[in-house]
């Protein structure tokens, strides 16, 4: 019987011991990581290396949500320069034996691009942007494309007619844009 309860007693031991480091493990790493926390609050370097951290995945994360803003500029920029003179057939006026012309005058010199406000979602991101710009000198014709639907009736007569409008234009724009597996791409201007 003794060697029985002698058997019995070690092992309640063994357990009691296992039991006692384990916690006593757990309680040192809990221990060690309130003295690292300490340790990074209390190193003015180790504390902002953490934030911007921090601050570096927030920015990854909100960059994932919304399109790249020189990307918003650039399309911006493309919308403004398609807005161009409608081609003829024949020669121009002045040269009515004249061939036609390939180019396409662009009717906006840009200005700049001001970014408002992002509306971002999960597959779609309105954008709500200003272009600024001025006329370019006009040899006449329909303005057709880009930003002819922000072009007020009278600046496209007068433009039509060969005159120029005078001034900065400052067009409120919403760009629309799509996530895509090769990121976001814009698919209407609003």
């Amino acid at each position: 019987m003794k060697i029985f309860s002698i058997i019995v007693v070690s092992a309640v031991s063994l357990f009691t011991l296992s039991c006692s480091e384990k916690s006593a493990s757990d309680g040192d790493k809990k221990l060690d990581g309130a003295k690292q926390e300490l340790k990074d609050e209390s190193h003015p370097t180790a504390s902002a290396a953490s934030e911007k951290n921090r601050s570096e995945a927030r920015e990854e994360t909100e960059a994932d949500d919304k399109p790249e803003t020189d990307m918003v500029e650039e399309d911006c920029v493309a919308f403004l320069r398609a807005t161009t003179i409608a081609r003829t057939s024949g020669g121009s006026s002045d040269c009515p034996g004249c061939p036609a012309t390939t180019e396409v005058p662009e009717v906006l010199k840009f200005g700049q691009v001001k970014i408002d406000r992002f509306s971002p979602g999960e597959e779609r991101c309105e954008v709500s942007v200003r272009i600024y710009g001025t006329f370019n000198p006009s040899r006449g014709g329909d303005i057709v494309g880009g930003l002819t639907r922000w072009i007020s009736s009278e600046q496209k007569a007068q433009y039509a007619r060969g005159e120029t409008p005078s001034g900065e234009q400052v067009y409120p724009v919403k760009a629309i844009y799509r996530r895509t597996p090769q990121g976001w791409r814009v698919v209407e201007f609003d």
